[in-house]
């Protein structure tokens, strides 16, 4: 392996992704990016308030907004960048064709530490060698979009494996176990043990079908990533109950699965996570509550209000 460990302050920096729209401006020009559907609205607000020219972009608009010399990624976090842009599958509950059109290679790609590309291993050899070679003066690298296990072969677990950096998988559909099994195998011998698989659901399975998948790579010894279908056009988060699902039950399974690493020991079935909710508001409220308890310095000649009841 090459590089240098990083520390958890470090990582954390990688991952200062904003969940919100990124705003800058370009001369009097007012520039939004909007990640998902469902803050277009808000965006439109923001738009209509602004005194002045606007853009609107990013993979909310569900268009391509690709402009020569803007590189919102960049924006909104410094750490990532695309080496390719597109993908050469179609899959049905996947946004990139539309928004980024047909597969191809950037020559003059910045190098950065996050790899953001949703299908590297369709890269030409010579592309990927370049991608491994400029990418080697970083401590870490996260390949953070996934990458296609069924193009995860020795010659490119090797030429990763000049890298530090972590390894992402999906395992979309129950008929993909072996490929991806395979893919974790080799990933752990020949590349690096950091390794994480994204499991869809809600999307055209069952919830048996998703908790198969998603207890099949718990038994790999890795954590889920829980990733519930959100439809292109979405309006709001978590608004889709897909047939044959509940909300219950789709909210249980993302928050069950997306923190086995403090819930580890509580079998699925056992979890409440209403109840766990409950316990988690009340904490933040009294974390809260002691955040603004000035110290005993700061409390001298501070004036005691005390409510009696209404």
């Amino acid at each position: 392996m090459m590089g240098t460990k990083i520390g958890i302050a470090e990582r954390r920096a990688l991952y200062s992704w904003p969940k919100k729209l990124t705003t800058w401006t370009m001369g009097e020009t007012l520039c939004i990016s909007v990640p998902f559907t469902w803050l277009m609205d808000e965006a439109h607000r923001i738009a209509k308030s602004y005194d002045g020219p606007v853009m609107i972009g990013g993979p909310g608009t569900m268009m391509k907004t690709e402009i020569e010399g803007i590189s919102p990624v960049e924006i909104s976090n410094p750490y990532a960048t695309f080496t390719t842009r597109g993908c050469v599958n179609s899959c049905a509950f996947c946004a990139v064709p539309k928004i980024e059109g047909e597969f191809r290679e950037i020559s003059d790609f910045r190098p950065a530490p996050i790899i953001c590309d949703n299908n590297l291993l369709a890269s030409s050899k010579s592309h990927l060698v370049k991608v491994v070679d400029r990418l080697k003066s970083f401590p870490f690298v996260d390949f953070n979009q996934g990458l296609e296990a069924k193009r995860f072969t020795p010659e490119v677990a090797d030429l990763l494996g000049n890298l530090d950096c972590k390894v992402r998988f999906a395992f979309d559909w129950s008929t993909q176990e072996a490929i991806v099994k395979d893919a974790i195998d080799l990933c752990r011998k020949r590349t690096t043990k950091l390794i994480n698989v994204y499991v869809l659901f809600g999307f055209l399975d069952s919830p048996d079908d998703a908790l198969y998948r998603l207890e099949k790579v718990r038994s790999w010894g890795i954590f889920p990533n829980a990733m519930r279908f959100q439809p292109l056009n979405a309006k709001k988060k978590n608004e889709y109950v897909a047939p044959g699902w509940s909300d219950e039950l789709l909210k249980k399974i993302s928050r069950y699965y997306n923190r086995l690493s403090y819930l580890n020991g509580i079998p699925f079935a056992d979890y409440d996570w209403r109840a766990y909710a409950k316990r988690k508001t009340i904490i933040e409220k009294g974390e809260q509550a002691v955040r603004f308890i000035p110290k005993r310095k700061e409390r001298e000649n501070v004036p005691i209000q005390i409510r009696g009841s209404d």
